[in-house]
């Protein structure tokens, strides 16, 4: 008997650890959202992958990350942003995603942002600014 509860106290860690890393979500950071709410095409490149699917403006395509800085960079010239508000945010794997409206001086937008996670760092993988049809 005095066996059994050793055992069943390592069976019950051994189940208890699994659950405990699976409820650290990889939410995307704050400062991915802080940037998008403050206009900072520099803050939101930090997190760019070499590589981003972006859509912005009448721009549909797979671009640099020096490319896609200077993208958003003319478009937050010419859009001054008001504020950004996540609607709906989700994970799966090592991948997440928000969806969010954008207000700006001169229209509302729909935000589309994926991230994937590697080595601790996010990485935007996909991003999309597109007029809302609210």
């Amino acid at each position: 008997m005095k066996r059994t509860i050793p055992l069943a106290a390592l069976l019950v860690l051994m189940l208890a650890c699994p659950l405990a890393g699976m409820a650290q979500s990889p939410d995307i950071p704050t400062a991915i959202t802080n940037a998008l709410g403050q206009g900072d095409a520099s803050g939101l490149s930090a997190y760019f992958n070499d590589n981003v699917e972006l859509v912005v403006d009448n721009r549909n395509d797979i671009f640099s990350k020096q490319q896609s800085h200077g993208i958003l960079t003319d478009f937050f010239r010419k859009n001054r942003v008001d504020s950004f508000n996540v609607l709906h945010k989700g994970e799966r794997g090592m991948s997440c995603f928000i969806i969010g409206t954008l207000a700006t001086d001169l229209a509302t937008y729909r935000v589309y942002v994926l991230t994937r996670k590697n080595e601790n760092q996010h990485f935007i993988q996909q991003l999309r600014i597109e007029p809302s049809n609210e």
